[in-house]
C-alpha cells in the first residue's frame, strides 16, 4: 500500500496513475493499494508512522481514508468499498 497526498483541489485519476505506475514500476513493485491522507503521519522525529498505517491495514471500514485498489483488468486505481474488499478477502479477486 502507497499513501497519498494530493494537492490541494486535485482529485486522483485512477487510470492515468495507473498507466504512469506501469510505465514506472515493474509489476512485482507497483502499489496494490492506495490510501489518500489530508497529510501524513510523522513521528515526533519526523518519520512516517508505517506500523499504525500497516495495522490499520485496508478494510473500508476501519480505515476513515478513501481506499483505491489496483485493477489491473480496467487498468486503472477504482475505490475500494466493502463488497471489493470482500472479494479479496475470500480470494474471488487475486491481487
Amino acid at each position: 500500500m502507497a499513501a497519498l497526498v494530493l494537492r490541494p483541489g486535485c482529485r486522483l485519476d485512477g487510470a492515468a496513475l495507473y498507466r504512469h505506475v506501469e510505465q514506472l514500476l515493474p509489476p512485482y513493485a507497483r502499489p496494490r493499494f492506495l490510501r489518500l491522507q489530508e497529510h501524513l503521519a510523522m513521528t515526533e522525529t519526523f518519520k512516517q508512522q508505517k506500523v499504525r498505517l500497516a495495522q490499520e491495514g485496508f478494510d473500508p471500514a476501519g480505515v476513515p481514508d478513501p481506499l483505491f485498489l489496483l485493477d489491473e483488468t480496467t487498468k486503472a486505481y477504482v475505490p475500494l468499498g466493502p463488497a471489493l474488499c470482500q472479494q479479496v478477502l475470500d480470494g474471488r479477486l487475486r491481487i
